[in-house]
Protein backbone atom coordinates (compact mmCIF):
# COMPACT_ATOMS: atom_id res chain seq x y z
CA UNK A 1 0.00 0.00 0.00
CA UNK A 2 1.29 3.59 -1.13
CA UNK A 3 1.48 6.47 1.38
CA UNK A 4 0.51 9.82 0.22
CA UNK A 5 -1.85 11.83 -0.92
CA UNK A 6 -4.45 11.81 -4.27
CA UNK A 7 -4.03 14.21 -6.75
CA UNK A 8 -8.47 15.10 -5.35
CA UNK A 9 -6.71 15.71 -1.58
CA UNK A 10 -4.84 17.85 -2.75
CA UNK A 11 -6.91 19.91 -5.11
CA UNK A 12 -9.72 20.05 -1.86
CA UNK A 13 -6.53 21.47 0.42
CA UNK A 14 -5.74 23.90 -2.19
CA UNK A 15 -9.22 25.19 -2.88
CA UNK A 16 -9.80 25.54 1.08
CA UNK A 17 -6.66 27.97 1.09
CA UNK A 18 -7.98 29.68 -1.77
CA UNK A 19 -11.20 30.63 -0.37
CA UNK A 20 -9.12 31.28 3.00
CA UNK A 21 -6.97 34.07 1.45
CA UNK A 22 -9.81 35.43 -0.35
CA UNK A 23 -11.69 36.41 2.71
CA UNK A 24 -8.54 37.57 4.31
CA UNK A 25 -7.60 40.00 1.41
CA UNK A 26 -11.77 40.60 1.16
CA UNK A 27 -11.03 41.95 4.74
CA UNK A 28 -7.91 43.73 4.86
CA UNK A 29 -8.98 45.38 1.31
CA UNK A 30 -12.15 46.75 2.54
CA UNK A 31 -10.32 47.90 5.64
CA UNK A 32 -7.62 49.51 3.38
CA UNK A 33 -10.01 51.35 1.10
CA UNK A 34 -11.66 52.64 4.08
CA UNK A 35 -8.56 54.45 5.80
CA UNK A 36 -7.69 55.76 2.43
CA UNK A 37 -11.57 57.50 2.74
CA UNK A 38 -10.97 58.68 5.59
CA UNK A 39 -7.82 60.16 5.07
CA UNK A 40 -9.56 61.75 1.61
CA UNK A 41 -11.87 62.98 4.10
CA UNK A 42 -10.20 64.14 6.52
CA UNK A 43 -7.33 66.09 3.68
CA UNK A 44 -11.22 67.96 2.37
CA UNK A 45 -12.11 68.87 5.84
CA UNK A 46 -8.77 71.03 6.14
CA UNK A 47 -9.54 72.56 2.86
CA UNK A 48 -13.18 73.60 3.70
CA UNK A 49 -11.79 74.89 6.92
CA UNK A 50 -9.33 76.94 5.14
CA UNK A 51 -11.92 78.77 3.01
CA UNK A 52 -14.24 79.32 5.89
CA UNK A 53 -11.13 80.82 7.21
CA UNK A 54 -10.92 83.14 3.95
CA UNK A 55 -14.80 83.71 4.13
CA UNK A 56 -14.63 84.88 7.74
CA UNK A 57 -11.52 87.31 6.96
CA UNK A 58 -13.34 88.48 3.73
CA UNK A 59 -16.73 88.78 5.52
CA UNK A 60 -16.26 89.00 9.50
CA UNK A 61 -18.36 86.16 9.75
CA UNK A 62 -19.00 82.26 9.48
CA UNK A 63 -21.64 81.38 7.17
CA UNK A 64 -25.27 81.17 8.43
CA UNK A 65 -26.59 77.39 9.29
CA UNK A 66 -28.81 78.82 6.08
CA UNK A 67 -26.10 79.59 3.95
CA UNK A 68 -24.57 76.00 4.92
CA UNK A 69 -21.17 75.56 2.92
CA UNK A 70 -22.90 76.18 -0.03
CA UNK A 71 -21.73 79.76 -0.35
CA UNK A 72 -18.32 79.06 -0.49
CA UNK A 73 -19.41 77.77 -3.85
CA UNK A 74 -21.70 80.16 -5.10
CA UNK A 75 -20.47 83.43 -3.41
CA UNK A 76 -17.85 86.04 -5.41
CA UNK A 77 -15.12 85.23 -4.81
CA UNK A 78 -15.48 81.70 -5.06
CA UNK A 79 -13.90 80.19 -2.03
CA UNK A 80 -14.12 76.56 -3.25
CA UNK A 81 -14.16 75.12 -6.77
CA UNK A 82 -16.35 71.94 -6.54
CA UNK A 83 -19.39 70.94 -3.90
CA UNK A 84 -17.86 67.25 -3.86
CA UNK A 85 -15.24 68.98 -1.81
CA UNK A 86 -17.29 69.50 1.09
CA UNK A 87 -19.52 65.92 -0.02
CA UNK A 88 -20.39 64.02 3.19
CA UNK A 89 -18.93 67.17 5.53
CA UNK A 90 -21.69 68.38 8.44
CA UNK A 91 -20.87 72.21 9.13
CA UNK A 92 -22.88 73.94 12.39
CA UNK A 93 -22.21 77.05 13.58
CA UNK A 94 -22.29 77.66 16.94
CA UNK A 95 -23.82 79.82 20.10
CA UNK A 96 -20.28 81.74 19.89
CA UNK A 97 -19.93 82.49 16.41
CA UNK A 98 -17.61 79.82 15.47
CA UNK A 99 -18.35 76.10 13.45
CA UNK A 100 -18.24 73.24 13.90
CA UNK A 101 -17.42 70.83 10.65
CA UNK A 102 -17.64 66.79 11.57
CA UNK A 103 -17.87 63.79 9.21
CA UNK A 104 -18.38 59.69 10.26
CA UNK A 105 -15.27 57.71 9.78
CA UNK A 106 -15.89 55.06 7.81
CA UNK A 107 -12.76 52.92 9.47
CA UNK A 108 -14.34 52.96 12.60
CA UNK A 109 -11.38 50.89 14.22
CA UNK A 110 -9.69 54.45 14.87
CA UNK A 111 -8.22 55.46 17.68
CA UNK A 112 -9.83 57.88 19.85
CA UNK A 113 -8.12 60.96 20.06
CA UNK A 114 -6.56 63.46 17.45
CA UNK A 115 -9.84 65.19 16.57
CA UNK A 116 -12.13 61.56 16.50
CA UNK A 117 -15.01 61.95 18.82
CA UNK A 118 -17.92 59.49 19.53
CA UNK A 119 -21.83 61.14 20.00
CA UNK A 120 -21.54 63.99 17.64
CA UNK A 121 -24.85 65.47 16.45
CA UNK A 122 -26.66 62.85 14.27
CA UNK A 123 -23.26 60.78 14.01
CA UNK A 124 -23.80 57.02 15.75
CA UNK A 125 -20.18 55.80 15.52
CA UNK A 126 -17.13 57.83 15.31
CA UNK A 127 -16.22 61.21 13.65
CA UNK A 128 -14.17 63.36 12.78
CA UNK A 129 -14.01 67.05 13.47
CA UNK A 130 -12.59 70.51 13.39
CA UNK A 131 -13.47 73.91 14.64
CA UNK A 132 -13.26 77.38 14.21
CA UNK A 133 -9.48 79.25 14.54
CA UNK A 134 -11.15 82.64 14.56
CA UNK A 135 -13.45 82.14 17.96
Amino acid sequence: MKKGFTLIELLIVIVIIGILAGIVVGIVGTSANNKALDAKSKANVHEVQNALEQYYIDKGAYPTAAEGLAVLTTSDPKYLNSTSTYAGLTYEPTAAGGYTLFFQLKNQSEALGDNVKTGLTGVTGKGYYVTSKQQ
